[in-house]
């Protein structure tokens, strides 16, 4: 066999050209370091501007304001003026607006209904939201003791001093803290690594980057030997039709094999991203990946006539698999239809294995099913493209 002599010359011509290397190796660790600290950031660095307004000033209040400033991620800051601290957040100096009315404390012990009101500030929804699910996670807690004044009262049992109040509500929270009915979270797997911005965008680029060169590079450069007469003139070389198109695949494959493999490494030393227990498992889904954008590639160029076609056909492609497969996001943000419907494409099922090893450390036995779907993919596209494939 031969083919390796076809597939030596193209790598060649690859390694000579300077913007080719360009494209394959540093454009690519650009956007993925980009894309990942702009898009991701540190989430152990969320900080949330919260401004209160304590009108009530008593016991309970003051309770709030002490639970509230020992969050960490919550930068509390005190405003006496209620009509001051409604414009600040209006003006989006604070995302959000805590009012503790009057009498709040005394509404809580003596067991009459009250309110917290929180003001928010409309394009900072996210951390809005956190916001309100603390305050909502203390608000549960004294509800409990409006509740035990209220049973209390409707007993019958005599609660008139504050002391006696208190005396009561202290008895309730021994009984609610820790709460009596506990929620217990527990994983599908034990292997879970931290998840950082990068486990998405280090190998989301890297597919997409792959996908240019073994779909729109691989069926441009088929194109253009077709169009130079190359392959016609390879026919009459002592070398069969099977070892020139073997040596064509193998070129494209191995430049893509290599691309994936050194842009993951990348982001496993500069991005410290956690490759796994099992490297051979990363090994073969990269292998896995890669065939199936090479057979794609090859059926591209079967079915375009010029470069330009190649070029606008794979770009189309490229650009559609990256949106809905996983690239851009995480597949997990869209509609149940769209994930359906992305794994009709090489980019989901190679970003559910890049999870399910460098998230789940599943090993070998978790992408099984990713594999099987690509070797698929690949036997179709290789299958379709051989038949059809023209040496002129």
């Amino acid at each position: 066999m031969k083919f390796h002599i076809i597939a030596a010359k193209d790598l060649k011509i690859v390694m000579r050209d300077r913007n080719a290397l360009l494209m394959l190796f540093f454009i690519p660790m650009v956007i993925i370091s980009v894309a990942g600290l702009a898009l991701g950031g540190e989430s152990d660095n969320i900080e949330i501007d919260v401004l209160i307004v304590d009108l009530d000033n008593d016991e309970v209040s003051r309770g709030l304001v002490e639970f509230l400033e020992e969050i960490d991620i919550l930068n509390v800051d005190m405003e006496s003026n209620e009509f001051a601290a409604r414009d600040m957040v209006k003006n989006k100096e604070y995302g959000s607006l805590i009012i503790i009315p009057l009498g709040f404390t005394e509404s809580v012990m003596t067991g009459h209904d009250t309110g917290l009101l929180i003001i928010v500030n409309p394009t900072e929804e996210s951390f809005n939201t956190v916001v309100e699910k603390i305050v909502e996670g203390y608000a549960s807690r004294i509800s409990t003791n409006v509740v035990v004044v209220k049973t209390a009262s409707a007993y019958g049992i005599p609660a008139h001093t504050e002391e006696q109040i208190l005396e009561i509500v202290d008895t309730a929270e021994e009984f609610v803290q820790p709460p009596p009915v506990d929620v217990i979270i527990e994983s599908t797997t034990s292997n879970l690594v931290d998840f950082s911005p990068f486990t998405q965008y280090v190998p989301g680029f890297a597919v997409m980057f792959l996908l240019f060169t073994a779909v729109q590079s691989g069926a441009i450069s088929l194109i253009k030997e077709q169009e130079a007469g190359t392959l016609r003139r390879l026919v009459t070389a002592p070398i069969s039709r099977a070892e020139i198109i073997g040596g064509k695949i193998a070129s494209t494959f191995i430049r893509g094999f290599v691309q994936l493999t050194v842009l993951i490494y990348f982001g496993h030393v500069v991005f410290d991203l956690d490759l796994g227990s099992d490297i051979l498992a990363l090994l073969v889904l990269i292998a896995a990946v890669t065939m199936a954008s090479t057979g794609l590639g090859l059926l591209v160029a079967v079915h375009v006539k010029t470069v330009d076609q190649a070029d606008s056909l794979s770009l189309l492609l490229v650009m559609i698999m990256s949106a809905i497969g996983g690239s851009w996001w995480p597949l997990s943000v869209q509609p149940q239809f769209m994930q359906d419907l992305a794994h009709f494409t090489i980019t989901a099922w190679a970003m559910d294995g890049f999870y399910d090893l460098l998230y789940f450390d599943q090993g070998l036995a978790g992408i099984i099913e990713e594999v099987k779907w690509l070797v698929l993919m690949m036997i179709i596209f290789f299958g379709i493209a051989i038949r059809r494939f023209k040496f002129e």
